[in-house]
């Protein structure tokens, strides 16, 4: 399925894909801090990518192609950010380049295909750890899905269906034609093969310049091909002295594009994501009570610390995100970890309505969470699932 692009259906007039408001940057600050976590910042290609993102998410009726000449003129940079973020549109399956004449040309909106999104966690998702890591998360998933035939009910029965590993060597639709159509493409393909063949826990790649006279290549196209691999989780650059690009620990971000482009474009309504979702985090509380670590215990602790403290309301429902984060992280499995942030991120992009969380749903939020601490704290057990469904409801109406 292709379609066409047209400007953000929340924007304030209809030309543009550049136009934007303090909410949907507020989505997109939120999005991005669910699939990337705290303290990223994203290139000026994966910011773009991001926006164009938010209005496939949006836009079910798409008119046009974006084609680079687009790109340039509305968010007013050169040739070198238009391709890296061609590039990185391409490897998160939300855009495809196509040949043709008569206005065909140029990049068309694609709808992922189950097999690409479970490729994609499979791919990034290891659950070559304990055994029972699948079934433990079908627990909590499989009432969600039961009797559910939407796009989400079949993806999520397909990933407990299956037996996911680290695939090696098994690469996506988008991958392959990144590395046959771009020599970026083909640089951020070898870079990840020496990743993997590496043993270490860090591999250092090198400088942009070592990059580029080791592999032949322009420092343009090193540069091009490292911003792919940044957007996608798999590298970092860091400055100074001793820096360079170095991997980084397993991530999941190209999955989770995949995965929301797959929900979005599948019509997979944001309530139909909160229903499952609210599952998810009530199964991931109870499992960080199961397993609740002194380590664990003081990291969520903070993190409820930083929301007692919070400037204001929408500051307090921004360290949420991390306290969720930081349980998810104790109940440690990582198949419904993924998913809640594949839900997360997904109605984050297409619900938040305010750039600013009001003070009284954020007293809500904050005594939500405070029973979800006391729950995992191993106090009296407390009415959890109502205590998540409050959590919720705070926000529905605003992110």
């Amino acid at each position: 399925m292709a379609s066409a692009i047209i400007s953000h259906p929340g924007a304030e007039t209809t030309g543009g894909l550049a136009l934007d408001t303090p909410s949907l940057a507020r989505a997109r600050e939120l999005f991005g801090q669910v699939i990337n976590g705290p303290g990223m910042r994203p290139s000026t290609s994966s910011s773009i990518a991001d926006r164009i993102e938010q209005v496939v998410c949006n836009g079910p009726d798409l008119l046009r192609p974006i084609t680079e000449g687009v790109l340039s003129r509305e968010f007013k940079v050169g040739r070198r950010i238009v391709r890296q973020t061609s590039r990185i549109l391409q490897l998160r399956g939300i855009l495809e380049p196509r040949r043709g004449g008569n206005g065909l040309g140029g990049l068309w909106v694609v709808t992922p295909t189950l097999d690409q999104a479970l490729s994609a966690v499979g791919e990034e998702l290891d659950l070559c750890g304990p055994a029972d890591t699948v079934e433990e998360a079908g627990k909590w998933l499989a009432p969600a899905v039961a009797g559910r035939d939407d796009a989400l009910g079949q993806m999520l029965r397909s990933l407990l269906k299956q037996n996911l590993r680290a695939s090696a060597g098994v690469q996506s639709a988008s991958a392959i034609s990144l590395r046959a159509d771009s020599l970026a493409g083909w640089l951020a393909a070898r870079l990840l093969d020496e990743i993997t063949l590496s043993r270490a826990s860090e591999v250092a790649l090198g400088s942009l310049a070592s990059i580029s006279a080791d592999y032949g290549v322009s420092l343009e196209i090193a540069v091009e091909a490292v911003r792919i691999l940044t957007d996608a989780q798999q590298v970092e650059v860091r400055r100074g002295r001793s820096g360079g690009v170095f991997s980084t620990a397993p991530q999941t971000g190209r999955a989770l594009h995949i995965a929301n482009a797959y929900l979005a474009t599948n019509g997979v309504s944001a309530s139909a994501c909160r229903e499952v979702l609210d599952n998810i985090n009530t199964g991931m509380i109870e499992l960080a009570r199961e397993r609740c670590s002194a380590d664990g215990l003081v990291r969520i602790q903070r993190s409820f610390h930083l929301m007692q403290h919070a400037a204001n309301g929408t500051e307090l429902g921004k360290a949420w995100y991390g306290f969720i984060r930081d349980i998810a992280d104790m109940a440690d499995n990582p198949l419904l970890h993924f998913v809640a942030r594949a839900l997360a991120s997904s109605i984050l992009m297409r619900r938040t309505r305010s750039a600013e969380l009001p003070d009284e749903a954020a007293r809500e939020l904050l005594a939500a969470s405070r029973q979800i601490l006391d729950h995992i704290g191993n106090a009296p057990a407390a009415p959890i699932i109502s205590a998540q469904s409050r959590c919720q409801k705070a926000l529905e109406n605003y992110w």
